[in-house]
């Protein structure tokens, strides 16, 4: 009699909760990140060298370089 009317099926079983996050590993990474950061400084965000921009305008007029040009 079973083969007509079965029971209903069990529910899929629930996946693992994920780890919560080491607090340790978090802080590390962000003292890295902000030794990364100061590390870099003011001039790792100026793209000039000792004569100008690094890529100049091909529109952009020339500069003089030297006195008396």
């Amino acid at each position: 009699m079973g083969g007509i009317l079965s029971g209903p099926k069990a529910p899929p079983a629930m996946p693992a909760p994920e780890p919560l996050p080491d607090p340790a590993i978090a802080e590390e990474k962000a003292r890295v990140d902000a030794m990364d950061r100061r590390r870099r400084g003011r001039a790792g965000t100026i793209t000039t060298t000792e004569r100008g921009l690094l890529s100049t305008n091909g529109n952009a007029p020339q500069k003089k370089s030297l006195l008396g040009e």
